[in-house]
């Protein structure tokens, strides 16, 4: 169910599938989160099932043994708008520190925490390249995505959790529409791509596919909003159409999907 097109019956199918008693306390006590439910739940079963329409692991178990203690930094930066949330953004660093990537890119900078979660976090000769549209470009686009990503594009001021940061000097700004933009000088060259631009199928697809046109042999490709029921459905459906649910690994109990291009067994 969680990959039907049509979001009004995916979602009734997703409360139908996942309906507990516990659904009716939350709907007396906050309705407004309602819609959430059946989300957290499936990614809860997914956890526990481990491998369903794709394999769903725990984030120690795909990361390689670590002999000496590391650490990752996480920045505070409370902003209006979408965030990450906080624990996946320590998956995010920490998947970072262990690869020791030396190319990022990311498509969909946003307000840049990410950006700057992965300069943080990575060597310091690595380089981290992120996509965003131009402010000229936004209105227009806000006319072809859904109205959450309009939301968010509306509260979106380019790479200012970024800026006026140490690790500043690792990040190049890209400007530009995905679907449009010129990915060829990238291909073959990026240790890790992380794709949280638009979210609707057409741009979800064409993200995908440009990333494994990115990655290099044994790089990595993290999707965010994965597993989702409602308004970023199409990322996952994107995703199953392009890969094998035996490529894809989720973190468990998040929206973070991983593709490891040559060896799905460690992110070393």
């Amino acid at each position: 169910m969680l990959l039907t097109k049509n979001k009004t019956l995916r979602q009734l199918e997703g409360l139908l599938e996942t309906f507990n008693p516990l659904f009716l306390r939350l709907l007396l006590r906050n309705p407004s989160k309602v819609r959430e439910f059946p989300g957290k739940i499936f990614r809860e079963y997914m956890s526990l099932v481990e491998k369903d329409k794709w394999i769903c692991k725990e984030i120690l178990e795909l990361l390689p043994a670590i002999e000496e203690p590391g650490r990752i930094v996480i920045e505070y930066s409370p902003r209006e708008g979408s965030a990450t949330p906080l624990h996946e953004l320590a998956y995010l660093a920490l998947i970072t520190k262990v690869t020791k990537p030396k190319h990022i890119f990311e498509i969909g900078t946003f307000r840049g925490r990410t950006a700057l979660n992965f300069a943080q976090n990575s060597p310091e000769d690595c380089v981290i390249w992120t996509l965003d549209l131009l402010p000229d470009e936004r209105e227009a686009f806000l006319h072809k995505t859904n109205p959450v990503d309009g939301n968010i594009i509306r509260h979106s001021y380019t790479g200012i959790d970024y800026k006026g940061k140490v690790e500043e000097h690792k990040i190049r700004q890209l400007y530009g529409n995905s679907l449009t933009f010129d990915f060829s000088p990238y291909f073959g060259d990026v240790d890790m791509v992380f794709v949280d631009g638009a979210h609707h199928y057409e741009v979800a697809k064409s993200d995908t596919v440009n990333a494994l046109k990115m990655v290099k042999p044994n790089g990595l490709i993290i999707w965010h909003d994965f597993a989702n029921y409602g308004d970023y459905n199409d990322v996952t459906r994107a995703v199953l159409d392009t890969l094998s649910g035996d490529d894809i690994v989720q973190i468990a109990t998040t929206q973070l999907a991983l593709y490891l291009r040559s060896s799905k067994k460690s992110l070393s």
